[in-house]
């Protein structure tokens, strides 16, 4: 990965999402303005997945060392970070699928990765030691399109649904009606399970037995259109099972990316169920990476 295959201002359809387009129905789901900021921020002893690099900030260079500009003075910090930490947006080069020479799941088949409807791409062909070279967060689009709320939580009555509870496909046709919003193409939904008290309190169970959604939901979004899905937890599915079968599912065989440990808990509050929402990744766009900070995803009811 060098300069010149990275190309500023180039935006193609990456996976499911379109390229954006403002219009005047997307305007129309503003009704009161007000902005909501659905990102996490990063700290040291961010929660994190096992294999993952804890996050770390590092001075260096503090105001007074570079005597050599003053009367100016400058400050800047070293970052070494997982890119699976806080609020983030997977990559479709982020999860892969073992599959045999058919296209069906085998482990300890060759591990392959969405590329086109249908179509797969074996990732050891993918990658360098500069990073990922096929669909990597540098080749993301912004996102701007119609978002809702699904607040499984908030219609159940709890603060935080139980640890490694699967959220049902009639969990989500109750809690739309409850809400009184619908899915339709091209919409991203978020789901909230009240995991974010688990990670404000440092229970182990934000990693461990996260709530989320079951493979059932994700094959009904599918069949809705849906183009993005998301959540206030580290994974969006239900873990365990480990297997990651709606990763596989989304990212792998119909190119639609996950929002993970989105802050949701203002939108429940205040009932925000419907919104206009736009995700502004390329202020920051790591190129070879798998996922992509995703700080600045704003929604907009």
């Amino acid at each position: 990965m060098d300069a010149t295959q990275v190309e500023p201002g180039r935006m193609t359809p990456y996976g499911a999402l379109p390229v954006p387009r403002m219009t005047p129905e997307l305007l129309n789901l503003i009704k009161t303005g007000k902005v909501y900021s659905l990102g996490i921020p990063h700290f040291e002893g961010l929660p994190r997945p096992g294999a993952m690099v804890p996050f770390t900030l590092t001075p260096r260079l503090r105001h007074g060392d570079l005597e050599a500009i003053a009367p100016a003075s400058a400050a800047a910090e070293t970052i070494t970070m997982p890119v699976h930490t806080a609020t983030h947006i997977d990559a479709l080069c982020d999860m892969g699928e073992h599959q045999d020479s058919l296209g069906n799941p085998q482990p300890g088949g060759e591990v392959r990765l969405y590329a086109g409807k249908g179509k797969t791409v074996a990732a050891k062909d993918t990658v360098s030691y500069q990073g990922q070279l096929h669909l990597s967060a540098g080749d993301m689009i912004p996102i701007i399109q119609r978002g809702i709320l699904v607040d499984v939580a908030g219609y159940k009555g709890v603060d935080v649904l139980p640890g490694a509870y699967e959220i049902t496909v009639e969990d989500l046709q109750a809690t739309l009606e409850w809400e009184r919003v619908k899915i339709a193409p091209e919409t991203a939904v978020i789901f909230r399970t009240g995991y974010y008290k688990h990670f404000r309190e440092g229970n182990s169970a934000y990693l461990d037995a996260i709530a989320g959604v079951g493979l059932p939901v994700a094959q009904c979004l599918i069949e809705a259109g849906v183009n993005l899905v998301g959540a206030d937890n580290m994974t969006v599915e239900a873990l365990p099972p480990l297997d990651h079968r709606v990763h596989r599912f989304l990212l792998v065989h119909n190119g639609v990316t996950l929002v993970e440990n989105m802050f949701l808990e203002m939108l429940a509050v205040e009932k925000a169920y419907e919104f206009y929402c736009h995700y502004l990744m390329q202020a920051m766009p790591f190129a070879p990476c798998q996922p992509e900070p995703a700080n600045s995803f704003y929604w907009q009811p």
